[in-house]
C-alpha cells in the first residue's frame, strides 16, 4: 500500500494501481522517446505490472502490533523480497521480468537493507532470470536500449509514487538515459495543490491529467484492525485528479 494522510483520514493506493498510473505517465511521453526501443510492448508490460506481486497482499491494509499501517516503505525485508520476487516471477514476458528485476535490484542496492537480504534476493532472482532468458544477460544490460528502458521504468515508478502521495520530488533520482552522452532531467516540481510542472522534453502535451484511485478511511480505525479491514473492503473507490503542465 501507498499511504497519504489527510486531516483525520488516511488514503490508500494499492501498489498495482500505482503501477497503472506509472504506465499512464509513460503513455504521455514524447513519441520520439518511445521510438528509442524495439521492445515497446515488453517495456509497457513491465511498467504496468512491476508491482503485480502485491495484488493479493494489498487486498486490505495491514496493521502492525503497535497500530501503524504497513506501507511499502516499512515492510520487513524478508516479505519485501517475497513480493518483489513474486512480481518478477508472475510476468508472462521474460524480457519484462529482466527489467522488473533490474528495477528492484537497483532499489535494493541503494537502500539501507541488510546485505544478507540483498544477496538472497539477487541470487534467487538471477537464477530465475537465467532460466527465462538463456542469453548473455550482461550484453543485454550494457546496451543503450536496455539502459533507456530501465530508466523509463524507474522514472515512471518514481513520478507515480510522488503524485500518489502528493509529495515533492526529493533525494537521489534517476535521469532518463538516452545514450552515454545524453540524459533528460524531467525537472518535476510541485507548483500548486495537485499541479506539477515537468520538462517538455519528456511529455508531448502542455497539459496532462492523471487520476489517482484511492480509498479514504478514518484514521482512528487504525486502532481497530478488524474494523479497518471491513471498512476498507466496503468503501467505494475515489479518484483524485493530478495535473502536469510543461
Amino acid at each position: 500500500m501507498i499511504t497519504r494522510f489527510f486531516e483525520e483520514f488516511i488514503c490508500f493506493v494499492t501498489q498495482h494501481d500505482h503501477a497503472r498510473i506509472s504506465l499512464d505517465i509513460f503513455n504521455c511521453f514524447n513519441e520520439n522517446l518511445k521510438q528509442k526501443t524495439n521492445n515497446l510492448d515488453a517495456l509497457k508490460y513491465s511498467i504496468r505490472n512491476h508491482d503485480s506481486g502485491w495484488i493479493e497482499f494489498d487486498n486490505y491494509p495491514k496493521v502492525t502490533n503497535d497500530n501503524k499501517v504497513y506501507s511499502f516503505q516499512d515492510l520487513n525485508q524478508e516479505l519485501q523480497n517475497e513480493l518483489w520476487f513474486k512480481s518478477i516471477n508472475s510476468s508472462i514476458n521474460p524480457y519484462s521480468s529482466l527489467l522488473i528485476y533490474e528495477h528492484f535490484k537497483y532499489l535494493s542496492l541503494n537502500s539501507s537493507r541488510e546485505n544478507s537480504f540483498n544477496d538472497d534476493f539477487i541470487n534467487k532472482s538471477e537464477s530465475l532470470i537465467k532460466k527465462l532468458l538463456p542469453y548473455n544477460l550482461d550484453e543485454i544490460r550494457e546496451t543503450d536500449e536496455f539502459k533507456f528502458e530501465l530508466s523509463c521504468l524507474q522514472i515512471c515508478d518514481l513520478i507515480s509514487l510522488v503524485i500518489c502521495r502528493e509529495k515533492e520530488l526529493g533525494g537521489k533520482k534517476p535521469s532518463l538515459f538516452l545514450d552515454n552522452s545524453n540524459i533528460i532531467d524531467y525537472k518535476l516540481k510541485k507548483i500548486d495543490k495537485s499541479v506539477y510542472k515537468v520538462s517538455s522534453e519528456l511529455f508531448s502535451k502542455k497539459e496532462n491529467l492523471f487520476e489517482i484511485p484511492y480509498k479514504q478511511i478514518e484514521l482512528d480505525l487504525v486502532m481497530e484492525p478488524k474494523k479497518l479491514k471491513k471498512k476498507y473492503i466496503e468503501s467505494e473507490l475515489k479518484f483524485r485528479k493530478i495535473y502536469f503542465i510543461t
